[in-house]
């Protein structure tokens, strides 16, 4: 059994995976927002940006945007262009009510298609400020148009990918004992093997989730063909991430078959040891929180 120092990296590990994993739903959730409070600025704003937008409908935009000095904003506009296409289109944006606030509206598009577009500012004495500040380069603001999905779907969706993680997590723990545990060949080859179908249940619970009914979920939203391009090689980075994973996991499992049911009496010599076993999950449970925790264009550049 692993000493109380070890059980308590072990506990620490998960717990720190946990909360990645956390951020990640958080952030998944969360409305960015886009904002310039310093009053050292010109001119200050702040934005909440809504990613999404019902078939049928305009997209509305709106932005607090405020001069720090003796000038009034003069004109505000939102420049926009679909994908595959070079040069950006505006329209203005309008100040309503008396708290600084510009709307403006893009037009309608259909079930998953998309626009990027950026937000300029100019107040009367000739300052300027673009929404994102790295604007017109990328990354900039987009908005899609979606159908809406069974939201029952959704749950069953979202409470699978939390399963997965979960024997993810669990799988790790086992890992952890195996490569930091003092126990026998016989103790670590019976942890392997729930190490092993903790994974296991991931890996298919991983499947269902990525693979059925998140292609469900994005052609009923984004219509067939849009949105999620699947394997091989997808639209960007972000389509890949679950087949990565999944063919990364199926290798490991399917090499150690052997693990599936633990036999003390079975004497099947495996096609690499234990502590291989275990620090390749972990070197899986890493490339997870990579690919998920982080936004895909740290990698590769997605594309709209």
């Amino acid at each position: 059994m692993p000493s109380n120092r070890q059980q308590i990296m072990m506990i620490f590990i998960v717990l720190l995976a946990g909360v990645l994993l956390f951020v990640t739903l958080r952030s998944a959730i969360v409305q960015k927002t886009y904002e310039e409070k310093a009053l050292t600025e010109p001119i200050g704003y702040r934005m909440v940006v809504d990613g999404c937008e019902g078939v049928g409908r305009g997209h509305l935009v709106s932005a607090a945007i405020w001069s720090n000095r003796d000038a009034e904003i003069v004109r505000v506009e939102i420049l926009y262009r679909q994908k595959g296409q070079d040069d950006f289109l505006s329209v203005p944006m309008q100040l309503v009510g008396t708290d600084d606030r510009w709307v403006g509206e893009l037009p309608a598009l259909s079930m998953g298609e998309s626009y990027s577009y950026y937000i300029t500012a100019i107040d009367g004495a000739g300052a300027s400020v673009s929404i994102p500040p790295s604007a017109p380069q990328e990354p900039l603001l987009r908005t899609r148009w979606e159908s809406p999905v069974n939201p029952w779907v959704q749950l069953l969706y979202l409470t699978l990918m939390i399963g997965a993680a979960v024997f993810l997590l669990h799988g790790v723990y086992y890992v952890l004992l195996i490569l930091f545990g003092r126990m026998g060949e016989l103790a670590q080859k019976a942890t392997a093997s729930r190490a092993h179908q903790s994974v296991r249940w991931g890996w298919l619970t991983l499947f269902v989730a990525g693979i059925v009914l998140s292609t469900y979920l994005h052609g009923a939203a984004l219509g067939v063909g849009r949105g999620w391009g699947g394997w091989p090689p997808g639209h960007n980075f972000a389509d890949i991430r679950t087949e990565v994973l999944l063919l990364f996991f199926g290798i490991i499992l399917l090499v150690r078959w052997d693990l599936f049911r633990f036999s003390p009496t079975r004497l099947r010599k495996p096609r690499f040891s234990n502590a291989i076993f275990g620090w390749l999950v972990l070197a899986g449970a890493i490339l997870t929180l990579l690919l998920y925790c982080f936004p895909p264009r740290l990698f590769v550049q997605t594309g709209v």
